[in-house]
């Protein structure tokens, strides 16, 4: 399926002969014309067909790579016309965009396509240290909140807000005119008022009871140990007393005040029930604060 010619140079390259001599550009375009002229007897598809199907995609592809290899194995001597190549408004362009459009039909397009991709030098962008891409949070404007191009903040999608309004994600007032979002809100007032927020702060183990006070909190906790060691001094048979769950602000001041008064103390428990156990003995294994 390759052009002889081709193939033959290919020969003399493995064996290490490629004495070959350099084509000047008349006999490069012959050669070229040749090398196509081959491919559309070989892939007839080129011809007979008109779109890209299933059937034709590899004689289109097979032809569009040969093409171009055969064009290396014909400049390998003259790399001054690679290196013209790199330029896209290189003339050399034009005479291949002839050639190409005489053999290939409709697929003309596509395979002058795909030379250009393989030879046309694009340009790419070198950041230097510390110089910072424009995309994502480096993008012009995102600093201030905008989008480039733009004079106001970033929107969601959907129609403008209206004069006022403040942007408050979804709304979800099916066009009521958000009267009834209004009231949902001061029912949810109605029900924070209700509500007895002291069982709530004793699930999370701050020890803080009925009293909302830092004071109230912080004596209730060292009420707590304070009645442990007086347990363990009161009762010798009695090992340790554990206290209830507390914050770890409370917990440090737990262990320090029995430290303080002679005993060991250390923390067992997960989360919301971490709680300070007083010991008369320093035991084995301490979870640690």
């Amino acid at each position: 399926m390759r052009w002889p010619e081709a193939l033959k140079r290919i020969s003399e390259i493995d064996g290490e002969v490629d004495e070959t001599p350099a084509l000047d550009d008349e006999a490069l375009l012959a050669s070229l014309d040749a090398s196509l002229s081959f491919y559309k007897s070989a892939f007839p598809e080129l011809t007979t067909t008109t779109e890209i199907q299933f059937e034709n995609i590899n004689a289109i592809t097979n032809a569009s790579v040969f093409f171009a290899y055969d064009l290396k194995l014909l400049t390998r001597n003259r790399p001054e016309v690679i290196e013209s190549l790199r330029d896209v408004h290189a003339p050399l362009w034009s005479k291949l965009d002839a050639i190409i459009r005489a053999h290939t039909g409709s697929f003309s397009s596509l395979i002058i396509s795909y030379m250009k991709w393989s030879f046309v030098r694009t340009e790419e962008k070198v950041w230097e240290v510390g110089e910072r891409p424009p995309v994502g949070r480096y993008t012009p404007g995102a600093r201030r909140g905008l989008r480039p191009g733009s004079s106001s903040g970033p929107r969601r999608s959907g129609p403008p807000p209206r004069s006022g309004d403040r942007d408050r994600g979804p709304r979800r007032d099916n066009d009521k005119g958000g009267k009834d979002r209004g009231r949902d809100r001061d029912r949810g007032r109605d029900r924070d008022k209700d509500k007895d927020r002291g069982p709530r702060r004793q699930a999370r183990g701050d020890n803080r009871g009925t009293g909302s006070s830092h004071a109230d909190q912080e004596q209730a906790a060292m009420d707590s140990v304070k009645v442990a060691l007086d347990q363990l001094r009161a009762d010798t048979t009695l090992k340790e007393v554990r206290l209830d769950p507390s914050n770890s602000f409370f917990r440090r001041l737990q262990h320090k005040k029995a430290v303080s008064d002679g005993f060991y103390s250390y923390s067992t428990g997960e989360g919301n029930g971490r709680s300070v156990v007083v010991t008369r003995e320093k035991p084995a294994n301490e979870d640690g604060e």
